[in-house]
């Protein structure tokens, strides 16, 4: 699921595999040799040689016939590489061309043409064309249906797809129905309480709190966190993940008591299975101590954030990019009992790692201004704070969908 709200989920993965070599042959063609070192040169990230083998590869290609399966290979294989530079105009003829060649051939309804489908329409999506998008899918999704029944795995693939592409949208509703297929599907061919359910149990969770329907949400996460604990035992690391989706969810609706028993466990697993002075419990600590902040328990937070700095400061240094968040939050619990000498640091702070880990013109640098500024203003600086509001002013029109902190 996407994380904006849904960002796990709306991440569409483009289904370009490399595909293997066509025969065995005792000396390899030259098709043979362009197209490994592209795929090495690729696999190494190393685009530019990859696209000069590639193109090499698919002029050999050419010369064998459209009906010759390296055609569309060689097809493939330049458009991964397109695609991971974010070159999509240049990788969409590419296949474009791989539907039109799978649709001249006999097996036009066969699942051959379902992976071209899929990848264009993925193209689309990347480039926000989301009804060309949800076409094509729809059609992908209708080819596996009758290849491969309504049960297929690749059908799963599909509804995923469709799912995704609405929620990108923010069409929560209409995504609901393909991820609550999905479930549906994997229930019946591995069981209601199997391992390989919990994704989708989290993913629907996660589109059902969008939407607020919190207690279908709970309902989701509660099943998920019990079969991780059937299948892991309830001290495994693993079942991090669902503990804190649940919290975050109770949260979300206030219901702090039932989020800080699930916190404090997951703090007790960390620790169990880490150690206490490992960094990984940052932000769960950071977590607990906004869920005491909440509900006006300053004393409480102050020393879950002091501990979260002194962790990543220990392992990672005193400029570490994880210790915005609880630099910040520390600020702020300081800035509202008033004590503005201990909170003028750790702003000080926070926009020096904000600068250099997120640009001087991103939007947590502009929020620090305007904290800072507002600190200035309370301690009565106001020439300062004047000066620090001009920069973040000027921040907030150097970027898009800058979201500022009002202190008051």
């Amino acid at each position: 699921m996407p994380s904006n709200p849904l960002n796990r989920l709306g991440a569409i993965i483009m289904i370009l595999l490399l595909a293997t070599l066509i025969g065995c042959q005792e000396k390899k063609s030259s098709w043979d040799l362009h197209t490994e070192k592209g795929q090495v040169l690729f696999q190494q990230r190393n685009f530019t040689g990859a696209e000069q083998s590639l193109k090499s590869a698919l002029q050999e290609a050419e010369l064998f016939g459209e009906q010759d399966p390296r055609l569309i290979q060689s097809l493939t294989n330049l458009a991964m590489v397109y695609d991971a530079q974010g070159h999509y105009a240049k990788a969409e003829p590419l296949l474009k061309r791989i539907v039109t060649l799978q649709e001249s051939r006999k097996d036009t309804n066969g699942m051959d043409l379902a992976p071209g489908l899929s990848n264009l329409a993925t193209l689309y999506y990347h480039q926000k064309h989301y009804a060309k998008a949800k076409t094509l899918f729809e059609r992908a999704l209708t080819i596996r249906k009758k290849a491969m029944g309504p049960d297929g795995s690749g059908v799963v693939q599909d509804l995923k797809n469709l799912a995704a592409l609405h929620i990108h949208q923010h069409e929560y509703a209409k995504a609901t129905p393909y991820l609550v297929r999905t479930l549906e599907i994997t229930e019946k061919v591995h069981g209601k309480d199997d391992p390989s359910v919990v994704p989708h149990l989290n993913n629907l969770a996660l589109l059902y709190r969008a939407q607020k329907q919190y207690q279908q949400a709970a309902s989701m996460l509660k099943r998920a966190l019990a079969i991780n604990e059937k299948f892991l035992g309830p001290d495994n690391p693993k079942l991090v993940g669902s503990l804190n989706n649940l919290a975050v969810l109770y949260g979300t609706q206030q219901s702090y008591e039932q989020a800080e028993p699930l916190l404090k466990r997951e703090m007790a697993i960390i620790e169990k299975a880490f150690g206490p002075d490992n960094p990984r419990l940052g932000p769960n600590l950071n977590q607990l101590a906004d869920l005491y902040r909440a509900q006006g328990k300053i004393e409480q937070a102050i020393p879950l954030l002091q501990r979260a700095i002194h962790l990543v400061e220990k392992a990672e240094g005193q400029e570490d990019p994880a210790l915005a968040s609880p630099l910040n939050n520390l600020a702020l619990l300081y800035f509202k009992q008033g004590s503005y000498d201990k909170a003028e640091p750790l702003y000080k702070r926070v926009l020096s790692i904000a600068e250099k880990s997120m640009g001087k013109d991103s939007a947590a640098v502009e929020r620090t201004l305007r904290n800072y500024a507002a600190l200035l203003r309370k301690s009565k600086r106001a020439s300062e704070a004047t000066i620090f509001e001009a920069r973040a002013d000027a921040t907030h029109n150097k970027h898009e969908g800058g979201k500022t902190v009002d202190q008051k």
